[in-house]
């Protein structure tokens, strides 16, 4: 029966430690939206609408991130390779 349950459990935990963090991913892709929308800010094309936008952007982006804030870089990276 222990053999069963660890046959049976092993599949499932290759599955999870391979499968992709969605939601880190997802901060990932608002951060550089974020980042461009706010370049081109500093570059001078700068109107209301994308000032909005920019702060729109700013205020999703801090609430989609939020778990990873604490993150080292080395795990950054690692869950970023996981992304592509």
């Amino acid at each position: 029966m222990k053999k069963f349950l660890f046959i049976l459990s092993f599949p499932i935990l290759l599955i999870s430690c391979s499968q992709k963090d969605e939601k880190f991913c997802d901060c990932l892709a608002k951060s550089e939206e974020f980042n461009v929308l706010n370049q081109a800010i500093l570059n001078g094309k700068t109107d209301a609408e994308t000032v909005k936008k920019a702060v729109k952007l700013k205020k999703e982006k801090q609430k989609v991130c939020l778990d990873y804030v604490d993150m080292n870089g080395d795990q950054m990276l690692a869950r970023k390779k996981e992304c592509k």
